[in-house]
């Protein structure tokens, strides 16, 4: 088998771009597009309780789809196509991924209407299912074709940086959006125009590794037949498994809340234009991008799992200090306060889009040495089943919590803004608390002794 040159993971992280477009949008403008940030919006009220409809829509949807997951990467592990067991769904998957993400906000009805929830959730559900069929076998690719633990925190690194790159232009669509209405566009489609844009870039994206690697060169075929409940069973036996997967679900239902409510802090908590969103955006990828070295240096020095507890232990922090925003507002303004949290939150940002994703190949690693089945699907399932049940948990929650003391016109005021903050600084503090029970000395000895 050969190995990977460095050229061909830099075409590989490319899927990663794809995520941080295309999951982007869902992740950071769906309830915006959906719930409005203030009352001065032009935007169309697409449903009759815009908070509760989006809770009930994203919250089944999500779960319908996280219950694919397994589904998905049994076909995958088991697939015995000549193209390899994971590239072949990538090539199908990747135009309807983009596709029926952008369909999202294209409901049929201009004004309120039963027909646009339905619309909405239908698309949602094929936006999920395909990114399933997507980036399930994507992730357990990468996991397969890079065996060594030093060079996986190099791929996931790049792969990070192609994320964090892309989810950057998602948050440039705040400013798209002014310039555009400045020349005269409505709002509605000064959102839409950015977001055809990136679903067509993450497409692109999403093909380049799906036909830029010839899977069969790096990874040998073995034959694997396990049942998907089977499979499902063996996977989550390990008790590190266990650990990081429940510790990751928490941890990225707090990070995901962030995510959702980024545009309802700058905009509504510090009382910031639009263009502040991107700003933040813009210093926390800079300085975390400028972390990256660092972060492979702490990793093969102080391990990955103190890494990790320190990242959340910031996001405590932070959290802490957005629900007492007014207070750190009286003390140095708006504008500091907002720069601070980009500065803040960027090593932190740095840490969890790498280490994480290495932990969880590692663990199929460890399982194909220990057991001699490659399941790596399988694992990043489960990975991708624990993200998506986040989803479902912070939709559904932050919609609510969202609503809660809304204005007459259903847009989103501090007291429910606030809410969000408290409740993912709960989430995260837990995080710290499960993280402390993986034990990454036992996984790193064997994947070291190969035994």
């Amino acid at each position: 088998m050969k190995k990977i040159t460095n050229g061909k993971i830099f075409a590989l992280c490319l899927g990663d771009m794809s995520r941080g477009l295309i999951g982007g949008i869902i992740t950071s403008y769906l309830l915006t597009f959906f719930i409005p940030t203030n009352s001065n919006t032009t935007l169309p009220r697409f449903f009759l309780n815009a908070a509760l409809t989006m809770a009930v829509i994203r919250g089944i949807g999500t779960v319908i789809d996280a219950i694919t997951d397994p589904w998905v990467a049994s076909l995958s592990d088991n697939c015995k196509s000549p193209l390899g067991r994971r590239v072949v769904f990538m090539r199908w998957a990747a135009i309807p991924y983009g596709l029926f993400c952008l369909l999202v906000f294209f409901p049929p009805v201009g004004g309120t209407s039963a027909g646009n929830a339905v619309w909405v959730g239908v698309m949602l559900i094929l936006y999920y299912l395909f990114s399933t069929l997507y980036n399930i076998p994507y992730s357990a690719l990468q996991a397969e074709i890079v065996a060594e633990p030093e060079k996986r925190v190099f791929l996931y690194t790049i792969n990070s940086l192609f994320y964090v790159i892309s989810s950057a232009l998602v948050f440039c669509t705040s400013m798209i959006k002014s310039i555009l209405m400045s020349n005269g566009i409505p709002e509605l489609w000064a959102l839409r125009i950015p977001f055809i844009a990136f679903c067509v870039l993450g497409a692109a994206s999403a093909l380049i590794p799906a036909f830029a690697i010839k899977e069969r060169d790096y990874v040998a075929p073995k034959p694997y037949h396990q049942s998907i409940w089977g499979a499902l069973r063996a996977t989550v036996s390990y008790p590190n498994f266990t650990v990081i997967t429940v510790g990751y679900l928490v941890m990225w239902i707090a990070f995901t809340f962030f995510n959702t409510a980024e545009v309802y802090y700058i905009t509504n908590l510090l009382a910031l234009g639009d263009i502040w969103v991107t700003i933040v955006s813009v210093i926390s990828i800079a300085v975390g991008v400028a972390t990256y070295p660092l972060v492979n240096i702490l990793a093969r020095k102080v391990g990955k799992k103190p890494m990790l507890l320190g990242a959340c232990i910031t996001y405590v922090l932070l959290y802490f200090a957005i629900y007492h925003y007014s207070a750190v507002i009286s003390l140095i303004g708006g504008p500091a306060f907002a720069i601070l949290i980009g500065l803040v939150i960027a090593f932190p940002i740095a840490i969890t889009n790498i280490i994480p994703a290495s932990i969880f190949a590692d663990l199929a690693q460890y399982d194909a040495i220990m057991t001699g089945q490659n399941r790596a699907g399988m694992f990043f399932a489960a990975r991708n089943f624990a993200n998506k049940l986040c989803q479902a948990v912070v939709v559904i929650s932050c919609s609510l919590l969202l609503g809660t003391g809304a204005d007459g016109s259903g847009a989103a005021t501090s007291t429910g803004i606030r809410q969000t903050a408290l409740v993912a600084m709960l989430f995260v503090a837990l995080s710290v608390v499960i993280y402390c029970f993986y034990n990454d000395k036992e996984i790193t000895r064997v994947l070291r002794e190969g035994k």
